[in-house]
């Protein structure tokens, strides 16, 4: 019997918040552009038939499949995340062991609105949609108050100790298991004050100014564009499709349909490719 083991980070969008005082109630408003990524040296591939050409080649289609661009609407008092999504990204080619790795965002649109305490995310899970609903804890930045530059503006460092699940698939010929294990994580944000909004990347608020780089575990989310007050004005649409549902209810489902999708998997024998999508 072959066994396989993949293990992955599930890391799900940080929420965390102050309040502070808007310098001014003029209209204010843009657009950042971010790029992710994903760092595979420490990424944790382990399997007891698995070669190290294998793991090698899981790490690089995770690190390819990272690769993605989105947007962040903001003004004084809301935000809206999306992922730019023009063609559905193409998987790597499969590693040596015919796996193949897909990620997937469920098409995800997010909403923040710290004046109102809201948090809303309208999503897809295993190809139906919910609309998640739930409100933004309030946790605790610990500003640093190292500095640096990212493109024209002066940022600042601030970090947060994040406790975050850690999701264990283990294939093999007669069954296959999940299992949930948590994990503390440090949070990095660069912020900028010279862009008064509470708002950041991946769902992330909660300092005074706009959050321009974001290191979450593996994951780094990059600022590369910023458009204050455009000629255009930005258009926040609060997400409303979907069945509501809140963030527990979202992740028991989830969970439940993974179990599914994971008993219908064998270990790719016989030339078969076993593709494991990560996300919705």
């Amino acid at each position: 019997m072959r066994k396989m083991m993949l293990i992955l980070s599930l890391v799900p969008g940080l929420l965390v918040g102050v309040h502070f005082k808007a310098v001014s109630q003029q209209k204010f408003e843009g657009i950042a552009t971010y790029k992710s990524s994903m760092s595979i040296e420490s990424l944790n591939v382990a399997g007891r038939n698995m070669s190290p050409d294998m793991q090698e080649s899981i790490r690089k289609q995770l690190m390819q499949q990272s690769q993605r661009d989105y947007t962040l609407k903001f003004n004084l008092q809301e935000s809206l995340w999306k992922e730019d999504v023009a063609l559905e990204s193409e998987a790597a080619a499969p590693s040596g062991g015919g796996m193949q790795i897909r990620m997937s965002t469920g098409n995800s649109v997010s909403y923040l609105n710290p004046s109102k305490n809201q948090f809303l995310e309208e999503t897809e899970i295993f190809g139906k949609k919910f609309l998640i609903e739930d409100e933004l804890p309030t946790f605790n930045w610990k500003i640093t108050g190292e500095t640096k530059k990212i493109g024209d503006y002066n940022v600042i460092k601030a970090e947060y100790q994040n406790i975050t699940e850690q999701m264990t698939m283990s294939l093999s010929d007669s069954e296959s298991k999940t299992e949930t294990v948590m994990d503390t994580t440090m949070i990095t944000a660069w912020y900028t004050p010279d862009i008064p909004v509470s708002q950041g990347p991946s769902n992330t608020w909660g300092l005074p100014g706009l959050i321009l780089e974001l290191k979450n575990g593996n994951f780094t989310f990059l600022c590369t564009k910023v458009e204050l007050n455009p000629a255009t004005p930005v258009e926040i649409e609060v997400p409303n499709k979907g069945k509501r549902v809140s963030r527990d209810e979202a992740d028991q489902i989830r969970d439940e349909k993974l179990q599914e999708m994971m008993k219908k998997y064998d270990t790719g024998e016989g030339g078969e490719t076993r593709v494991i999508r990560i996300g919705g």
